[in-house]
């Protein structure tokens, strides 16, 4: 049986691929007895520029109808630490975990954690939340998000 280290491994993999495509390096999957349901890498600027099209919203739009009863059993990987949209959408969604790689100061959602609203909250106590796993390889990621996203600013 694959072990969380085994998903995160997963998700730098999922994560350069992005990356090598033009977009943010980040990687996404899902979980579920011991199988991947679902993955998802960051797709914001290609093949075509879609502001949603983040690794976590990706992998989540691959679970099967069939299975989303079971969302909190699921478990969510991902290389870095979500943003708001994507934190928003796990808790809405009830996933029941969450393993992060790299925290992410500059755009992550964990600071929001005690200022959001009260459904968010509570959903939020429901879950667990794990990170940062993997740390050496995702900060290298982040780095390299931080790096992409300065440079297209800059233009």
């Amino acid at each position: 049986m694959p072990t969380d280290h085994d998903y995160m491994l997963h998700t730098v993999k999922l994560a350069k691929a992005a990356g090598e495509a033009g977009n943010l390096p980040i990687g996404a999957l899902i979980a579920l007895d011991g199988k991947i349901i679902a993955e998802g890498q960051n797709r914001l600027w290609a093949p075509v520029i879609n502001p949603g099209r983040h690794a976590e919203i990706d992998a989540l739009a691959g679970i099967k109808t069939s299975l989303w009863n079971r969302a909190k059993e699921m478990t969510l990987y991902t290389s870095l630490e979500p943003c708001l949209m994507c934190l928003s959408t796990i808790l809405l969604h009830r996933i029941g975990h969450v393993i992060y790689g790299a925290d992410d100061p500059r755009g992550g959602a964990l600071c929001t954690v005690g200022h959001m609203p009260p459904a968010f909250e509570r959903f939020y106590k429901e879950l667990k939340m794990t990170g940062p796993a993997l740390q050496e390889e995702c900060d290298e990621l982040f780095r390299q998000v931080v790096v992409k996203i300065e440079s297209r600013i800059a233009k």
